[in-house]
């Protein structure tokens, strides 16, 4: 009786969870011992949740870098008419006053190029634990020893492009990340690439425009306001040619934001056929599973009664 007892409590919680779950609670046992089907679609499975990891987090980096990206143009963008304005006006004081403007825009930009997202930088390439560009100030200090020696607009336009270009200034000096980062896998075959890095032609150009005029808040031409003027004027002319530069970089990301979530979605597709592929190997009969529990539940419920009733027994009813 302890045994079939045993049986039975065993038997209930079987099929109750195969009642819950609408699968068999043994695959071996339903599926005759051949298992290689059910391993075939377990193994696509977990190879698809790898792929599904990898293209949500591309997706996520990739979504930050745009909004850097995106608040870089909004600045620049806000930025090249006042540029523009002032130099109009020929008034030194508005001149110095936008200067200012352009050091507070070119610092926040550096901010932006060195966005972190959790514990990875954004534009370092491959090496995410490096901060990319060097603070602004050593930036702007790094600049001003570049163009040391220049007289004119052109001397320093000229100086900062050499510099910025030159394998031993600027990608050699102010930034401190790696290459591109390696191919993400975000499906079958797939694989998406996010090779953005603060040193990228955009980039650099836009650092320029900001640096030019950021310069003049750190005294360039001081006491020559045509100078000034002038520097105000390239400044602005170099930000608004390089808008479509970065429009295109932003572009460029966004073709990839776009390759993600198409993987992304056809992984999920997949996903979902090979789960019921599965459910199919080792789905039960909902009414036959049912039926199953109850007969077992009412032997065992039968088994209690005639247990409780056998306790009861005693040699002297017997005799009776």
């Amino acid at each position: 009786m302890r045994r079939q007892n045993a049986d039975l409590k065993s038997a209930v919680t079987r099929l109750s969870t195969e009642v819950t779950t609408g699968l068999v609670a043994d695959p071996g046992k339903h599926l005759s011992g051949d298992l290689s089907g059910l391993a075939g679609v377990d193994s696509a499975l977990a190879r698809l949740a790898g792929y599904q990891r990898a293209a949500s987090d591309a997706a996520f980096f990739s979504g930050a870098m745009q909004s850097a990206l995106g608040a870089v143009q909004d600045i620049t963008t806000d930025l090249v008419p006042s540029l523009l304005m002032v130099t109009s006006t020929g008034n030194t004081q508005s001149v110095m006053t936008v200067a200012r403007e352009g050091r507070q825009a070119f610092d926040t930009v550096v901010g932006l190029y060195n966005t972190r997202l959790g514990d990875r930088a954004l534009f370092a390439g491959d090496q995410t634990a490096t901060t990319p560009l060097i603070p602004p100030a050593q930036l702007l200090a790094q600049m001003e020893t570049a163009i040391a020696g220049a007289l004119t607009v052109q001397d320093v336009e000229a100086a900062l492009d050499a510099w910025l270009a030159a394998p031993t200034g600027f990608a050699a000096t102010a930034y401190q990340g790696g290459g591109a980062l390696a191919p993400v896998p975000v499906g079958p075959g797939e694989v998406a690439q996010i090779d953005i890095t603060a040193t990228d032609p955009a980039i650099r150009e836009t650092l320029k425009g900001l640096g030019m005029i950021a310069l003049l808040d750190r005294g360039l031409f001081t006491g020559d306001p045509a100078a000034q003027a002038a520097m105000v004027r390239r400044s602005g002319e170099v930000l608004a040619a390089g808008q479509n530069s970065r429009a295109l970089l932003a572009g460029r990301l966004g073709t990839v934001e776009g390759q993600v979530e198409g993987a992304r979605t056809r992984n999920t597709a997949e996903q979902s056929a090979l789960q019921i592929a599965r459910t199919g190997l080792l789905s039960v009969d909902p009414y036959d599973a049912a039926a199953r529990l109850q007969e077992a539940q009412g032997q065992l419920e039968m088994l209690y009664t005639l247990t409780a009733r056998l306790s009861r027994l005693s040699l002297v009813d017997f005799l009776r």
